[in-house]
């Protein structure tokens, strides 16, 4: 007796079978794990990313650098009062940023040892006048009583006065003429001593020699000086200025001309149009950009200064956001990865700090000029969920103490 045969022609023909009892279960299994999958999906797509980090990608692309920089202005043309004497300073009566005039005093000295030579000249020269007042007196009375005797010697055919009188008489007018010339030449003596002492007076006062402003004091009441030693800077009325500021790292020299805006502190805060002029590097090897400002003489000397300006395109260069660069600090272990840290995760999902040198930034993104950083990489810039139920808010930044810092390689 043959087996029954289920099979149509039709299932013939296509070279198919009837379905198995095994085949159905492994198909509902397959289904099964096909709708547990996408339930996983949509449970992770509505919950979110199970990591508790915001992140966002190192990338390559164009960066057009804007740059704000702290420096200081000062004033083209500024020159050094120098003390003329040595003195005591026992007063400044002007400061930094007051308006001088030609010849006006800058300090006051101690002129005590002057004021008593100076008293003791007007002694001499009052003295030296009432002698010369005696000796005019003396010799009119001389010249009065020679012509006396000559007129009664001639009246009396030169009988009287005796011949010794008449000497006596004529030497006692020369002797009062001589006194006279003698008292005058003490007098114009002690006028010259006084003269020179009031000069040596005034001549202690330091004075502007310009009409200016009072940049900078160098010198403070109670000091001793010695001649030449420097007191104060003094700028020009309506000099020119110059703004220097620092140069940070990856801007080594910038093009010829450059052009920036400046803010000026203790002023009206508009800011004001410079050019580069150079750019130099320090004694401490600090680079430099020195940028020239219009003549404003409402721009204070040694004034604080912010100069802002925007550089030329970089391309195909490596970025990072800049709320990476915020976030580093605050999950890095080592002081020394403080300041130039980035915050990575890693594949298996920790998370590292690594050292980098960060460059110009555009105000959204920063430029990484050295450190073990490649582009795909994730920096995490935020907290999702902070650690512990104290810490921060999700979202805002914190350490995180499982943060496994890298070991800082040089660029």
């Amino acid at each position: 007796m043959t087996e029954p045969n289920d099979a149509s022609q039709v299932d013939v023909l296509l070279d198919a079978r009837p379905r198995s009892r095994a085949r159905r279960w492994i198909s509902i299994a397959l289904l099964l794990l096909a709708l547990g999958v996408a339930g996983s999906l949509l449970l992770r797509f509505l919950e979110g990313n199970t990591t508790p980090y915001y992140m966002a990608p190192i990338i390559r692309g164009d960066l057009r650098p804007q740059l704000s920089i702290k420096g200081r202005a000062y004033l083209v043309g500024e020159i050094t009062v120098r003390a003329p004497r040595d003195a005591l300073i026992t007063a400044v009566p002007v400061a930094p940023g007051d308006t001088v005039a030609p010849g006006q005093a800058l300090a006051v000295v101690d002129t005590s040892a002057f004021a008593q030579a100076i008293d003791a000249d007007r002694l001499a020269l009052a003295a030296a006048r009432d002698q010369l007042a005696r000796a005019f007196v003396e010799s009119r009375l001389a010249d009065a009583r020679i012509a006396r005797y000559d007129k009664v010697w001639h009246e009396s055919a030169h009988r009287v006065p005796s011949l010794d009188e008449m000497d006596t008489a004529r030497a006692a007018v020369r002797s009062a003429a001589l006194a006279v010339r003698r008292d005058r030449v003490l007098l114009a003596a002690a006028q010259r001593r006084l003269d020179d002492d009031m000069a040596n007076l005034q001549a202690m006062l330091p004075r502007a020699p310009i009409a200016g402003v009072v940049v900078r004091s160098l010198v403070a009441p109670g000091s001793q000086v010695q001649v030449g030693q420097p007191l104060l800077e003094l700028a020009p009325l309506d000099a020119p200025a110059r703004v220097i500021v620092p140069l940070p790292p990856g801007i080594e020299s910038l093009p010829a001309g450059q052009s920036a805006q400046v803010v000026i502190s203790g002023t009206d805060g508009a800011e004001r149009a410079a050019t580069l002029l150079r750019t130099t590097t320090d004694p401490a090897g600090v680079r430099q950009a020195e940028f020239a400002l219009a003549p404003d003489p409402r721009i204070p000397p040694a004034a604080a200064a912010t100069l802002k300006m925007t550089l030329p395109v970089r391309h195909n260069v490596l970025l990072a956001p800049n709320t990476a660069l915020a976030f580093a600090p605050h999950c890095s272990t080592q002081p020394e990865l403080e300041r130039s840290s980035l915050c990575l995760l890693d594949r298996d999902g920790t998370a590292r700090s690594v050292s980098i040198v960060a460059g110009p930034s555009d105000g959204h993104r920063t430029q990484i000029l050295g450190g073990p950083v490649r582009p795909g990489q994730l920096a995490i810039i935020g907290w999702r969920a902070a650690p512990g139920a104290s810490g921060p808010k999700p979202g805002t930044p914190a350490r995180d103490p499982a943060i496994a810092p890298s070991t800082p390689t040089a660029p």
